[in-house]
Formats: structure tokens, sequence, C-alpha cells
């Protein structure tokens, strides 16, 4: 049996007639950038997330690169985030002229919010925490370091759309939000875009000028700003996504309860953490074992399509090490070398989740490792 990683199409496919009858009244109308679907879009987002204003932009980077200009980051600043992430993270700080500074995470794979304080400078502008895989950040113990030394708080909810943190949805936490809508992402498009969550009605008006060249209303310039607007095809096939957004991530949700309750024997599954009230959106769902290469290896043999997220830390990558030689980040390393994302979307039917379970067994009681993950 094959198990693929991603049904990306299976997306496009159960919203196709609709989309079609959108993208037809968009070409009669000639209405295709930053028009009425994007504001309604906006809108809906507005509702589902409870919060103040949205953005839309064009990709999930840019939404970061705008949170930091409209906050205020001047070149030379730091921005305390970790490197257990997409690169994008990183580069979104580097292209407004900042600097990241890596902090280790804890065994959430999330930042580790007692280590954030020691990295603290003068130049500390901001903290980036990312929501990975769709589990939130310590938000509570972040945002009051943010309060005491007086900084900002973005955070990359990118993977995290819908997650919960103390009844509160990722995104809306901090200063600004900042989210992806690439096509793997559980809220995806069907190219690039992405949207900024803030209830700063100062950061909004920023991001909605720099989104468009700077320009205000009256055509006036009063920001240095870029494109980076989100166009009407991605923002109706997104509201039409959301439509199946809460149901989908709920399948989720069921599939990694039976990963949990069938896997814990043989690898480390999920560690939610000790914060109350989180809600975990599964984007992914990563294990942990020793033997993860010849895991990964024997399940691709089973035809099971498991992904490794990242292969390498930022900090690892080439075009970062001058920025990062001495940085002491034991677990992120650690658990760089162990993880292995399994197959965990909506689309996955009882027996193909079975089979992922059963195959992972054989492997380790064929090896008779049962006493070390």
């Amino acid at each position: 049996m094959r198990v693929d990683y991603y049904k990306i199409n299976k997306d496009f496919l159960r919203i196709k007639k609709n989309f079609f009858k959108k993208i037809s009244n968009l070409g009669k109308n000639g209405d295709f950038i930053l028009g009425s679907s994007v504001l309604k879009l906006e809108n809906n987002l507005k509702k589902l997330l409870n919060v103040k204003y949205v953005v839309g932009v064009a990709n999930g980077t840019d939404a970061l690169e705008l949170a930091l200009l409209a906050t205020g980051i001047k070149p030379g600043d730091e921005v305390i985030t970790v490197s257990n992430s997409f690169v994008s993270t990183a580069n979104a700080i580097l292209n407004v002229g900042a600097k990241p500074i890596f902090a280790d995470i804890d065994n959430t794979f999330n930042i580790n919010p007692d280590k954030i304080e020691n990295l603290i400078t003068k130049k500390t502008f901001a903290i980036m925490p990312v929501h990975l895989n769709g589990l939130p950040c310590c938000m509570n113990k972040i945002n009051k370091i943010k309060k005491k030394y007086k900084l900002k708080v973005i955070e990359d909810a990118a993977q995290s759309i819908l997650s919960v943190y103390d009844n509160k949805y990722t995104g809306t936490i901090g200063d600004v939000g900042c989210f992806s809508m690439h096509p793997t992402k559980n809220l995806g498009v069907i190219g690039d875009g992405g949207f900024v969550t803030t209830n700063n009605k100062i950061f909004y008006n920023k991001i909605i000028s720099i989104r468009n060249h700077g320009l205000e209303k009256n055509q006036n310039v009063n920001l240095i700003g870029r494109n980076s607007r989100l166009d009407n095809i991605h923002a109706e096939y997104a509201a039409l996504r959301i439509k199946d957004l809460k149901k989908d991530i709920v399948i989720r949700n069921k599939i990694a309860e039976k990963y949990n309750s069938e896997l814990s024997k043989y690898v480390k599954v999920p560690f939610l953490g000790c914060c109350k009230k989180v809600y975990h959106t599964y984007h992914r769902y990563v294990i942990m074992t020793k033997k993860r290469n010849k895991l990964f290896n024997y399940l691709r043999e089973k035809k099971i399509d498991v992904k490794i997220h990242y292969v390498k830390n930022i900090h690892e990558l080439s075009a970062f090490k001058k920025i990062s030689k001495n940085v002491n980040l034991p677990i992120t390393n650690q658990v760089s070398k162990e993880m292995i994302s399994l197959p965990c979307n909506h689309f996955m039917k009882k027996k193909e989740v079975d089979y992922v379970i059963k195959v992972i067994k054989n492997f380790f009681l064929k090896k008779k490792s049962l006493s070390s993950f």
C-alpha cells in the first residue's frame, strides 16, 4: 500500500466546481488584485481568528517582513527566534537588515522561554516564536519577557492556523501574527499567499501601506513599500477552503490520537508541554527515535511517504554559519537527528493510518528494540 504525505490535489478537487465559478466571475469583472475577494477573505479571517485586523499579502515570508517593518525594526537590530524552522523565518529577519539570534528549544520543539533572557542585548528588538508543526509556543512566558524588556513579539504562525493557546488563537497573542497559505499548509491556496493579523491599528495601517508600495489613499507615499499584494484568485480559493478547515483539523487530531495511542511504546510521540488549554492543529505529526535513519528508509521502502523537517537547522546552513558561530543549541541539534514527520492529512483513510502504525511496529519488533527509542 502507498501512503502519501500530502493529498493537496484532493483539497482542489472538492472545491473545484465552486472555484471555477469564482474564477469565471473574476474574469468577467476584471477584478484580479486587492479587490473585493481579498477584502472578503480578510473579513472572514477576522471572524475566524477573533482578531481586529487582517491583511492579505503575497506569501508567508512577506508577512514576517512586513510585520517587522511595521513594528519599527531598524538595521542592526536583533530578533530572537529558533533555528529549527524553515529558512524563511531567518531570511525575513535578514531581509529587513536585522540579525537573527537563535535560542534553543525544549521538548515541544518550540522555543524554550527560559533560554530567551540570556540572549537579550541593547540591540534586541523582538522575539519571533515559531509555532512549529501547529503546536503553540508558551506565549504567557514570552509576553512577560516582552513587557519586562519592552520588546515586540512577532508570531510566526505559518504552520498553526486555528491552534489555540489559553483560549486565544496563535497569531493573535503577540503584537503581530504572520501566516502562510502555501499549498502544503492546513489553509493552503494554489500558489503562494499569506496574511498578517494584529489588534494594533497603527501596525495595521502601516502593513496595508507597505504591501502596496507605500501608497496611501491620497496616492502619497509616507513609507517605503513593496509589492506584496494578494491576488483575488488565491483569496477566493482560501475562502472556499475555510469552510472545511475546522473539520479538517478535527480529522488530523483524530489521526494524531490514534498514532499517540499505538506508537508511544515504540517512539517518542509529540509532547504538548506544560501549558494549559493548548490545541495542536497538526500541520505535521512528528515522532522521534534514535533509529531515525533506519526507520525512515524502512518506511520509504514500504511506500510510506515520510519527511524530515528539517534535514539541517538554519544555523547549520552555509549562508548562516558566519552569523551563528557561537550558538549553543544542544536540544535543537539533538532533535534534528531524531525527527520523522509521518503522514497526517485530512484525507487519510483508516486503512492507511493502520498501515503506517503496523509498519512502524513491525520495524521495532523485528529489531527487538522496545527498550530504546
